[in-house]
């Protein structure tokens, strides 16, 4: 069945609503890094200052070199001052290009700065947020998605802080610099410029305005190639056991090549964009060059412009380029905000997933004997099903307890609540007579899961995980609490 309009209206609505939620997601991470991008946005326009003193030595050297040396009669009296003042003029230069590279690093280095603290500070954001979720609310979504969310669409974050934001601070400073220096060497220079300008975001914006929706469906793709090779991966043993290890070759082939035809419908957006904008500058600067060349040519006179002489032609030519190139890059820039939109959507999936929990700021609490467990009545259900009724059990300290029943019973369950990974539908759990949440069941219970896994590296590396420092009698401490020296001994050294 076709989408009416009222159909499409409402999709558009909603992608316009959520996309405004992730602008102003990102945004708020912006803070956390605003003095870097200020640093680099500062040094942007220092550069551009710079680029402007660049060209006017730049025009003076040559106007000098070619017109009043011709004009000079070879009298060292009249050369010698003239040949004085370019060798100043160089000395300048060269000040202005070491000035240009300081501020180019400074702001690379302040952009990457910005950039990798937004992603460590994400990352631990979902750390957090798979924590507060817990292994029961986890289970039901793909490892795979889960990491290429973390990893590959966390990095696509950073150019968005380190790149476009500094450059668009650059766009709204630098261009008004320039035309501020030409409008009173040239204003029908300075006039070409002003009415040509705005027609470099104007295709920009409508431009990129799918970028964003494309930009997310890739890394929707991503994301599913992603959890669709782990879990084969995983599963691997079990598909070559049943003859169907083919058959997921040909499967992931036909999600890679999906995944191929999203990055190419990207490609073919950000080269049409740059295609568009590029035409427009070189317009505008060829304009500016035909005024500039008939002019010193006296082909052409406009009795309302000033006249042009040869050093302020090279002048407003040279710097023709510069005024557009803050706004070109703003336009490269743009597709990392268009992939930053999109993986700030992916992000906000898993980051706003509601909590079974809430935390009341349980302070630690020092229990010299184990402390009782009590369960009171707990009963818990999943939408239509009940898993557990009335469930009454009190645990004393030393002794072990072991849960029987068949598979679907509520074993897990019941252990996912006393972890805290989840919270009772009716009846209550308590810890030493206090409702027993998340903070207080981390602050005293380890949990060994059926799936367990040995790191690369030795038996006292895997256990110096919880604590990098701890020292080695530490760790033999606790090998020897939890049993592993019984069979440590004997392994080879």
């Amino acid at each position: 069945m076709p989408l009416t309009e009222t159909d499409n209206q409402r999709y558009f609505d909603q992608h316009h609503a959520r996309e405004k939620i992730c602008a102003r997601w990102l945004k708020t991470q912006s803070k956390t890094v605003r003095k870097p991008i200020l640093f680099a946005a500062l040094a942007g326009i220092i550069n551009g200052v710079a680029v402007i003193v660049q060209a006017a030595l730049l025009a003076s050297i040559l106007s000098t070199l070619i017109i009043d040396l011709n004009r000079s009669t070879a009298a060292l009296a009249v050369v010698q001052p003239i040949a004085e003042a370019i060798g100043l003029q160089l000395i300048g230069l060269i000040a202005v290009f070491l000035l240009r590279s300081i501020c180019v690093y400074g702001q690379q280095i302040a952009g990457f700065n910005a950039g990798a603290k937004v992603r460590t500070a994400i990352r631990q954001q979902l750390t957090d947020t798979f924590a507060a979720l817990g292994p029961a609310a986890l289970k039901h979504q793909q490892s795979g998605a889960l990491t290429a969310v973390s990893l590959e669409q966390v990095d696509a974050l950073a150019l968005y802080f380190s790149r476009y934001l500094p450059q668009q601070m650059i766009v709204g400073v630098l261009p008004i610099i320039m035309l501020a220096v030409i409008m009173p060497v040239n204003w029908l220079v300075g006039l070409i410029l002003l009415v040509t300008a705005p027609l470099i975001p104007l295709f920009m914006a409508l431009i990129g305005m799918g970028a964003a929706s494309t930009q997310r469906s890739q890394f929707l793709a991503l994301t599913r190639m992603s959890g669709y090779f782990l879990d084969r991966l995983q599963g691997l043993a079990t598909l070559k056991l049943f003859g169907q290890a083919e058959a997921e070759l040909t499967a992931i082939h036909h999600i890679a090549d999906g995944f191929r035809e999203k990055t190419m419908s990207v490609l073919r957006i950000a080269f049409l964009s740059s295609a568009v904008l590029e035409f427009f500058s070189a317009v505008a600067v060829a304009l500016v060059a035909v005024y500039v060349g008939l002019s010193l040519l006296g082909q052409i006179h406009f009795t309302f412009a000033p006249p042009v002489s040869f050093k302020i032609g090279l002048f407003v030519l040279l710097l023709a380029p510069e005024f557009f190139l803050p706004l070109r890059q703003l336009a490269i820039y743009y597709h990392d905000r268009a992939a930053a939109l999109g993986s700030a959507d992916a992000i906000l999936t898993i980051l706003e997933q509601p909590v079974g929990w809430v935390s009341d700021s349980v302070t630690q609490q020092n229990y010299h004997n184990a402390p009782i467990i009590e369960f009171n009545n707990v009963s818990k259900s999943y939408e239509q099903r009940q898993v557990l009724t009335d469930i009454n059990l009190k645990i004393h300290q030393g002794e072990k307890i072991a849960l029987v029943g068949a598979s679907g019973a509520g074993k897990t369950t019941l252990l996912n609540l006393l972890l805290g990974f989840e919270t009772v539908t009716e009846g209550n759990l308590w810890l030493n007579g206090q409702t027993l949440n998340r903070d207080r069941a981390t602050q005293i219970m380890a949990y060994l899961g059926q799936n367990t896994y040995i790191f690369y590296g030795s038996i006292a590396d895997n256990i110096a995980l919880a604590n990098p420092n701890a020292t080695a009698e530490q760790i033999n401490t606790a090998a020897h609490a939890a049993g592993v020296t019984e069979f440590s001994d004997s392994l080879a050294k």
